[in-house]
Order: structure tokens, then C-alpha cells, then sequence
């Protein structure tokens, strides 16, 4: 079943983001991708943290930036370094580093920290590494999506967040039925994102997407 893109409102606030827009089902995986994705999820994320949660993110494409959640929970009313205090970061510069992250020490460090939120950054920015062979970096993807899915249905709230767009990933219409890991030709790295943005659920897409006319959140 294809998964419809929902629109962001011109304003919605960050704790009405994070707790309407970014809430998965067990089992799914939720996805904000746009120009400017990560820092808008950086900053939702204030509001969970803010009120206690704890939070482990995975930063794959070197996303993270700590002043956007520091100015999000002054924003809420906070210190600015509260929140931060509950969000652990690990950073993954290749695919493998990332399905590494993903399988084995994201699961521990979820359960270290009592964390039931991931904040996967940049996720298929990895595999834009065209020394990696095609075959292997579908192996590796396939991994990933199986330990964050596994994740979700234990309970975590999996969230990714990507900059589609541009010239690393152009967007391509969600609703095409064919499988973007197999009749590519030629085989495209665009396809890892491809599927992310079909079987996200919920989905949000940030300004023009290749068709999709969704404007831009201000918060």
C-alpha cells in the first residue's frame, strides 16, 4: 500500500509537530524529508526532551547540529541545555558504519539511556558512496530497515529525517509501484531514498518535491 504525503500547515508548533506529524505505529517508520528536514526535526525534538524523554539519535549525514535544539527549547521555555543533557549522538559516515549503528549499538544505547525515540539523520545519504558495489549497498540498506523496524515494533518511535532534493537525491513520485532495489537499470542510489519516502508512514514532505506542492513549515 503506497503511503499519501501529508502537508505541513505554514505554522505548526514543534511540540504539535513531534507529537501529530512524527508519532509511527509500531512497526512503521516515520520520515520528514525536505530542504531543511533535519533542523526542523532537531527542533522538534526539544519538545520530548524537554519534557524528560530521552532521546538517541544517528547522524548519517552530518545533520546534527546542537544549537537547533538548544534555540527550539529556549523557544519552549527552557534553559537551552536541558534538553541536550537526554540526547546521546552517534555519527555514521559509511552505509556499513550505519547498519553497524543500526543493528548493534543503537538497541543497547536505547536501552541504556531508557530511550523509547530514535532520530535517524540522514540515513540514505550513506549509501551515496558509488565505491560500494550496488548489490552490497542493497544488502546493507535491507539491514538497516530490518533493525529499525524490529526497533519499532519493541516499542521505539523511529523517526528519519532527510534533506531529498538537489542533486544528491532527486525526488521522484511516491506512488510508483516499482520496487526501487530491483529493475533499476542503470541502479540508482536515489532508489534507497525512493523507498523511504513510499513507506514512510506518516510522511512529510518540506517545500516543492518534484510535483508535490508542499510548502515549507515555519516554526
Amino acid at each position: 500500500m503506497d503511503t499519501a504525503a501529508e502537508t505541513l500547515p505554514r505554522r505548526i508548533g514543534l511540540d504539535a509537530l513531534w507529537a501529530s506529524c512524527l508519532a509511527p505505529a509500531p512497526g512503521k517508520l516515520a520520515a520528514l524529508f525536505g530542504p531543511g528536514a533535519s533542523r526542523l526535526a532537531l527542533r522538534a525534538a526539544a519538545a520530548p526532551l524537554l519534557a524528560g524523554e530521552a532521546i538517541v539519535a544517528v547522524d548519517g549525514g552530518n545533520r546534527f547540529d546542537p544549537y537547533e535544539v538548544a534555540r527550539a527549547e529556549r523557544a519552549l521555555g527552557g534553559s537551552g541545555r536541558a534538553a541536550l543533557s537526554r540526547l546521546l549522538v552517534s555519527r555514521a559516515f559509511t552505509c556499513h558504519q550505519m547498519e553497524a549503528l543500526l543493528s548493534l549499538r543503537l538497541p543497547a544505547a536505547l536501552a541504556r539511556e531508557r530511550a523509547r525515540i530514535a532520530l535517524v539523520l540522514g540515513l540514505p545519504e550513506t549509501f551515496a558512496d558509488e565505491d560500494v558495489p550496488y548489490a552490497e549497498a542493497c544488502r546493507v540498506f535491507r539491514g538497516c530497515l530490518f533493525a529499525l523496524r524490529r526497533l519499532s515494533r519493541e516499542g521505539t518511535r523511529v523517526v528519519l529525517a532527510g534533506e531529498e532534493g538537489g542533486t544528491l537525491f532527486p525526488f521522484a513520485p511516491i506512488k510508483s509501484r516499482v520496487s526501487p532495489l530491483a529493475r533499476v537499470s542503470p541502479p540508482s542510489r536515489a532508489g534507497f531514498f525512493r523507498y523511504l519516502a513510499r513507506t514512510a508512514d506518516p510522511l512529510l514532505l518540506l517545500g516543492d518535491g518534484g510535483g508535490h506542492s508542499n510548502p515549507s513549515s515555519r516554526v
